[in-house]
């Protein structure tokens, strides 16, 4: 039994670990038709859908929050590399070009976001390099290397986080390590 339980893992840890190597580029993309939503699974029973408030990404019930001048559940598109995103919250509109950062500053965890809308970019922002492996957003570095380094800090809002890109080494507390997927709950 505990043979078999190990087994499991080694293949479980083998199976998380693959995608963040180098693939052939044809593994890598997978076609999308249509729109999809984000979620971030492995923190609470079921899938955190990603949304927007003010410019950054939250992962969670979208009606729990009770900040930000603008709220919105929303969509993405994948263009190419890109991720685009239209809110999908009755009366409320994104600019067109509103599109789903990250940060992959070295020994840093910075909040992950969306362009335009009004609302400053960080500089150190990066909208392209998005793909999917299988189900699995990822993203790839200008080495090749896939990386998948989301994480979620709890806010103040009982079932609702702020997402993160962690591109550091370091062990923070307070930060869950989800995986990000385009399936639902």
């Amino acid at each position: 039994m505990k043979s078999s339980v190990l087994s499991a893992l080694a293949l479980a840890v083998g199976a998380l670990a693959a995608p963040s190597a180098k693939v052939d580029a044809e593994l890598q993309k997978r076609d999308d038709t249509g729109a999809f939503s984000l979620y971030a699974w492995g923190v609470a029973a079921s899938g955190l859908k990603f949304f927007y408030s003010d410019g950054l990404a939250y992962a969670g019930d979208s009606s729990l929050w009770p900040y930000g001048s603008v709220t919105t559940d929303v969509d993405f598109h994948r263009v190419d590399d890109v991720l685009v995103t239209t809110a999908t919250t009755t009366g409320i509109t994104l600019d067109s070009d509103t599109l789903f950062y990250i940060r992959p500053v070295d020994d840093e965890v910075l909040p992950v976001g969306y362009t335009g809308n009004g609302i400053a970019t960080p500089d150190d922002a990066v909208t392209t390099g998005f793909l999917f492996y299988g189900s699995y957003l990822m993203w790839e570095e200008s080495s090749g290397q896939l990386a998948d380094v989301f994480r979620l800090k709890e806010t103040n809002v009982t079932g609702v986080y702020q997402v993160y890109w962690d591109q550091s080494s370091l062990d923070l507390s307070g930060y869950s390590f989800p995986s990000v997927l385009d399936t639902a709950p």
